[in-house]
C-alpha cells in the first residue's frame, strides 16, 4: 500500500513517495519494488487513482501515473523516465507550483 492517501473535493487516491539523492549518469533507479509496482498497476487497472511522486535532491519533483509503475521497477534511461511524467518541476517549488501539482493529482480525468 502506498505512503499517502489523499481526499480532496471528492477526489481520492494514493501516492507512493520516492527519493533519489542525485541524477544518475545514464540510468535512473527510483527504488520502486516489484510488489509496489504490481499494487499500483492493479489499482489503476481497476479505475483507482494512484501516483508515484519522486524527488531528486532539492532540484526536481516529478509525478508519474501509477499505471506506468511497471516501467520504473528496473533502471530506466533518464529521457525515458522524463517521458513517463505527467508533471515535472526543476528547481525550487513555489506555492503556485504545489497548487498546480495538487490540481494535477486531483483532476477528475
Amino acid at each position: 500500500m502506498p505512503d499517502v492517501h489523499y481526499l480532496s473535493n471528492g477526489s481520492s487516491g494514493w501516492i507512493e513517495l520516492k527519493y533519489v539523492e542525485d541524477w544518475p549518469q545514464n540510468k535512473l533507479s527510483i527504488g520502486l519494488r516489484l510488489k509496489q509496482a504490481f499494487w499500483l498497476n492493479e489499482y489503476a487497472a481497476n479505475n483507482g487513482r494512484c501516483w508515484i511522486l519522486l524527488r531528486v535532491g532539492k532540484e526536481f519533483i516529478g509525478l508519474i501515473n501509477g499505471s506506468s509503475a511497471n516501467q520504473l521497477v528496473d533502471k530506466v534511461d533518464v529521457p525515458e523516465f522524463l517521458d513517463c511524467l505527467v508533471y515535472k518541476k526543476f528547481g525550487k517549488m513555489t506555492a503556485s507550483d504545489w497548487q498546480e501539482l495538487a490540481n494535477v493529482i486531483t483532476a477528475s480525468s
